[in-house]
Protein backbone atom coordinates (compact mmCIF):
# COMPACT_ATOMS: atom_id res chain seq x y z
CA UNK A 1 0.00 0.00 0.00
CA UNK A 2 1.37 3.21 -1.01
CA UNK A 3 1.13 6.39 0.93
CA UNK A 4 1.20 8.85 -2.05
CA UNK A 5 0.97 7.45 -5.73
CA UNK A 6 -0.16 4.27 -6.79
CA UNK A 7 0.89 1.41 -5.30
CA UNK A 8 3.84 -0.64 -6.70
CA UNK A 9 4.89 -4.45 -5.92
CA UNK A 10 7.96 -3.18 -4.25
CA UNK A 11 5.38 -1.62 -1.63
CA UNK A 12 3.28 -4.57 -1.17
CA UNK A 13 6.24 -6.67 -0.33
CA UNK A 14 7.53 -4.28 2.09
CA UNK A 15 4.41 -4.08 3.50
CA UNK A 16 4.01 -8.03 4.05
CA UNK A 17 7.82 -8.31 5.65
CA UNK A 18 6.41 -5.60 8.32
CA UNK A 19 3.39 -7.02 8.62
CA UNK A 20 4.86 -10.43 9.24
CA UNK A 21 8.00 -8.98 11.46
CA UNK A 22 4.78 -7.14 13.91
CA UNK A 23 3.32 -10.56 14.19
CA UNK A 24 6.24 -12.55 15.12
CA UNK A 25 7.01 -9.50 18.39
CA UNK A 26 5.71 -10.25 21.29
CA UNK A 27 2.92 -7.64 22.54
CA UNK A 28 4.19 -6.42 25.85
CA UNK A 29 7.69 -6.34 24.46
CA UNK A 30 5.72 -3.59 21.88
CA UNK A 31 4.28 -2.19 24.62
CA UNK A 32 7.10 -1.84 26.75
CA UNK A 33 8.76 0.25 23.90
CA UNK A 34 6.42 2.40 23.48
CA UNK A 35 5.90 3.40 27.11
CA UNK A 36 9.57 3.39 27.45
CA UNK A 37 9.28 6.17 24.27
CA UNK A 38 6.02 8.25 25.95
CA UNK A 39 8.38 7.98 28.98
CA UNK A 40 11.37 9.32 27.53
CA UNK A 41 9.16 12.42 26.03
CA UNK A 42 7.56 13.54 29.70
CA UNK A 43 11.10 12.64 30.92
CA UNK A 44 9.83 10.08 33.66
CA UNK A 45 7.61 12.68 35.27
CA UNK A 46 4.54 10.76 35.33
CA UNK A 47 5.94 7.87 36.79
CA UNK A 48 3.25 5.62 35.90
CA UNK A 49 4.74 5.20 32.16
CA UNK A 50 8.21 4.35 33.01
CA UNK A 51 6.90 2.05 35.85
CA UNK A 52 4.66 0.49 33.10
CA UNK A 53 7.79 0.32 30.59
CA UNK A 54 9.82 -1.90 32.90
CA UNK A 55 7.10 -3.80 34.30
CA UNK A 56 5.53 -4.71 30.71
CA UNK A 57 9.30 -5.38 29.69
CA UNK A 58 9.85 -8.20 32.23
CA UNK A 59 6.69 -9.93 31.26
CA UNK A 60 7.64 -10.02 27.61
CA UNK A 61 10.90 -11.46 28.89
CA UNK A 62 9.16 -14.08 30.80
CA UNK A 63 7.22 -14.67 28.19
CA UNK A 64 10.21 -15.24 25.84
CA UNK A 65 12.00 -17.41 28.28
CA UNK A 66 9.26 -20.17 27.59
CA UNK A 67 7.17 -19.45 24.57
CA UNK A 68 3.80 -21.03 24.11
CA UNK A 69 2.46 -19.31 21.49
CA UNK A 70 3.68 -18.32 17.81
CA UNK A 71 5.23 -14.48 19.16
CA UNK A 72 8.23 -15.77 20.18
CA UNK A 73 10.12 -12.79 19.05
CA UNK A 74 11.01 -9.57 20.94
CA UNK A 75 13.86 -9.84 23.53
CA UNK A 76 15.41 -6.56 22.03
CA UNK A 77 12.45 -4.85 22.35
CA UNK A 78 11.81 -5.87 25.62
CA UNK A 79 15.44 -4.81 26.86
CA UNK A 80 15.09 -1.76 24.84
CA UNK A 81 11.82 -0.51 26.90
CA UNK A 82 13.17 -1.30 30.04
CA UNK A 83 15.90 0.92 29.20
CA UNK A 84 14.35 3.70 28.17
CA UNK A 85 12.11 3.64 31.03
CA UNK A 86 15.03 3.40 33.27
CA UNK A 87 16.84 6.16 31.77
CA UNK A 88 13.53 8.46 31.95
CA UNK A 89 13.06 7.50 35.88
CA UNK A 90 16.44 8.70 36.81
CA UNK A 91 16.13 11.37 35.15
CA UNK A 92 13.15 12.25 37.09
CA UNK A 93 14.84 11.48 40.47
CA UNK A 94 17.09 14.17 39.39
CA UNK A 95 14.24 16.55 38.39
CA UNK A 96 12.80 15.48 41.54
CA UNK A 97 15.76 15.85 43.62
CA UNK A 98 16.22 19.72 42.71
CA UNK A 99 15.50 22.19 45.23
CA UNK A 100 12.98 25.00 43.88
CA UNK A 101 14.48 27.79 42.91
CA UNK A 102 17.43 26.30 41.94
CA UNK A 103 18.62 26.92 38.17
Amino acid sequence: MAMFGRPSEKDDQRAERMRDWLQRQNGFAIASVVLGAISMIEFGVLLVFGLGGIATGVIALRQLVSPTGERVEGKKLAWTGIGLSTVSLAIACVLYSMKPGVR
